[in-house]
């Protein structure tokens, strides 16, 4: 279980996010919903580790930040919005890569089968310059997911794709969270994905958590006006 707790984070521009208590269980998943400049990805990377600079506790597993160690050795991989792909590698060479821990990029079956699984399997020699928008977010994802980490986060995964091609890869998501049984956390503007009972959904507004819970408890009762706005539209 990933815990943050009391927690207090700055940046330089001035904007604060202050969380007194947010748990990732296992096997589970949260989606952090919110206007842009509410604290979605501020949230998003101060769970995953990727900002130390903050008071408060935070712990995973029962270890504490001073006894983590990396991101990968915290099982946590993290997907920007930005992707970060490796223009010198070809499509299967980033999961080579990861599969082999760095050490190898060797082609394999288990290789291929993640291209298969986002629909890439055809571009599996190209480079990066030759893939479309879209490509690029299916090979994001395959490495991110063959990362196999116990805690998977999305920064607006869905942000530059259409509707269609969201819900494919949403879909290859669910199946593979049953395979691997990672916690899921995001970040989204999107409204697909998380309205089934199980989803943790997180509302931020100016950096503060507004109301969390699942689908049908924030549809009854929303705290906000933007809440009650945001469940009409959804």
């Amino acid at each position: 279980m990933m815990i943050l707790k009391d927690a207090l984070f700055q940046r330089e521009n001035g904007f604060t996010l202050k969380v007194d208590r947010l748990q990732i269980k296992e096997g589970s998943k949260t989606v952090l919903i919110g206007a842009s400049g509410s604290g979605k990805t501020t949230l998003l990377r101060v769970l995953a580790g990727l900002e130390e600079n903050f008071k408060g506790e935070y712990s995973i597993d029962g270890k504490l930040r001073g006894d983590l160690g990396e991101l990968k050795s915290r099982g946590v991989m993290f997907l920007s919005q930005e992707l970060l792909l490796w223009e010198h590698l070809s499509v299967i060479e980033h999961i080579n890569f990861v599969l082999n821990r760095g050490k190898s990029l060797k082609e394999s079956q288990e290789s291929r089968d993640f291209l298969e699984m986002v629909g890439l399997i055809y571009k599996k020699d190209s480079k990066i310059s030759q893939l479309s928008t879209g490509e690029r977010q299916r090979l994001g994802l395959a490495r991110a997911l063959s990362a196999k980490a116990k805690y998977l986060f999305l920064d607006e995964p869905f942000s530059n794709i259409d509707v269609v091609l969201a819900h494919e890869l949403i879909e290859v998501i669910k199946k593979r969270q049953k395979i691997d049984g990672f916690a899921l956390i995001t970040s989204t503007h999107h409204h697909l994905g998380f309205r089934d009972d199980k989803s943790q959904i997180v509302i931020l507004n100016s950096g503060k958590i507004i109301q969390q819970g699942v689908w049908s408890e924030i549809q009854k009762n929303p705290a906000t006006k933007w809440v009650e706005q945001w469940v009409s539209l959804v």
